[in-house]
């Protein structure tokens, strides 16, 4: 892929050296603003329920419910394992049809009164209750998203129908000869899928930032003795852009909201890319969706302790990280500035956060659901679902709390008190 040079080697003290501040525009003006109209990774493919042969009712597999940008979805496959996704309302009485079932005809049964969904056209195709002789109704259907496939990832497209027909597909997860590494003999995937109470934005410029790993990650990735000055150098790619503070180590973007990492512990010998889909679910929500393929230590995959090492190892990073967004959302919440004094190595994180301005962030006309009437406005989003609160048994509304059922670095049964474990030397 053609990449253009945009930050130069120089420092901006240097003579000649241009501030990362006046070139942060041209990192993310070439890249499109319709986010609706866009790919994104919305699940694992190994996590999506099957239908099965003669697994009706209380017997057969529960869909998975999900959101994406707000809209309430729900995703199944049929018999033959093709994946579907259709909005999360019943055209009959609105009713979750999440909360329904995956028919042995492959087709979503609501747990109301039986209506079956088609996931092809979001018909509804079976009514048990219907008169013989009678037809369905004409509306009785649901909006249905176009769904894609990829290196174990499913991705779905929330807008226009027909714009993803002509649509370009996901990139795949490549090295840096364009091989693609899922299908490498000297890789092994890693992957995990998991829901943020936190704003994909806030991840999506904590991943583009290397300066914070010394101090954030301490005790895991992070080592504040190793602490050295860092300059920035951007690139721009077509579908995103990408710095380096050191050659061989990478932390990239593309469009609408993906990371790629390469961070090799030894580069051409011990390399890791990391591809990490920061979905954004609802407004201060997020999943990530990640894939870190590595060429060391590859025995540990068929050995179920050590491949439970990897794993923890790396929720902790990802819950280090998210104990501190969760904390900065709070404040921005409280009306504190994203960003307030900057030094040269943000123009990354920067340069994200000014596309995130022009597509997510518009609040006149932002890509954000905004109810099944299309009528409510961006500043009522929060109206719609609770999505950020807890409530006690009278439903009364509880004060928002650090806590994550998966969170590896809490202490059990204290949500919100987080602690930083002196990791053995294992973990190191």
């Amino acid at each position: 892929m053609a990449t253009t040079p945009l930050l130069s080697t120089e420092r901006p003290e240097d003579p000649g050296g241009e501030k990362a501040s006046e070139k942060t525009g041209l990192l993310h003006s070439h890249l499109p603003l319709d986010v609706r109209n866009q790919w994104y990774a919305l699940a694992l493919s190994s996590d999506i329920p099957r239908a099965k042969r003669g697994k009706v009712g209380a017997a057969a597999e529960s869909p998975m419910s999900t959101s994406l940008l707000g809209d309430p979805l729900v995703l199944w496959r049929d018999l033959s394992g093709k994946a579907y996704c259709v909005a999360d309302r019943c055209p009959h009485r609105s009713a979750p049809l999440s909360l329904g079932k995956v028919h042995d005809t492959g087709h979503l049964e609501c747990i109301y009164h039986g209506w079956q969904i088609d996931g092809t056209s979001g018909k509804v195709i079976e009514i048990p209750a219907l008169e013989e002789g009678k037809s369905i109704p004409s509306n009785a259907k649901v909006p249905h998203y176009p769904v894609f496939e990829q290196d174990g990832v499913v991705y779905v497209w929330p807008g226009s129908v027909e714009e993803a027909l002509s649509a370009s597909k996901p990139a795949r997860d490549t090295d840096d000869s364009g091989a693609p590494l899922v299908e490498s003999s000297s890789f092994v995937l890693q992957t995990l899928c998991i829901d943020l109470p936190i704003d994909h934005s806030l991840m999506v410029e904590n991943l583009l930032d290397p300066a914070h790993v010394p101090f954030a990650h301490e005790g895991t990735i992070g080592n504040r003795k190793m602490v050295e000055p860092l300059h920035m150098t951007v690139t721009k790619t077509a579908n995103g852009f990408f710095g380096r503070v050191k050659e061989g180590l990478r932390n990239g973007f593309e469009a609408p909201c993906n990371i790629v990492l390469y961070t090799p512990p030894i580069p051409g010998k011990m390399d890791l890319y990391q591809y990490i889909g920061c979905t954004p679910t609802a407004p201060g929500q997020m999943r990530m969706i990640y894939r870190a393929y590595r060429n060391f230590a590859t025995f540990a995959e068929k050995i179920p302790p050590l491949k439970r090492l990897f794993d923890n190892m790396t929720k902790k990073i990802i819950f280090q990280d998210y104990q501190l967004l969760l904390g900065q959302q709070q404040r921005l919440r409280e009306r504190a500035l994203p960003w307030n004094s900057t030094i040269q190595v943000d123009c990354l994180p920067l340069a994200y956060r000014k596309y995130w301005q022009r597509t997510f962030g518009k609040r006149s006309d932002g890509p954000w659901w905004r109810g099944w009437d299309g009528k409510m406005d961006i500043e009522d989003l929060e109206k719609l679902g609770s999505w950020d609160k807890d409530f006690d048994c009278n439903g009364c509304a509880l004060p928002r709390r650090p806590h994550h059922p998966q969170n590896p670095l809490e202490h059990s049964g204290a949500p919100g008190h987080a602690l930083r474990p002196d990791y053995p030397a294992s973990w190191r």
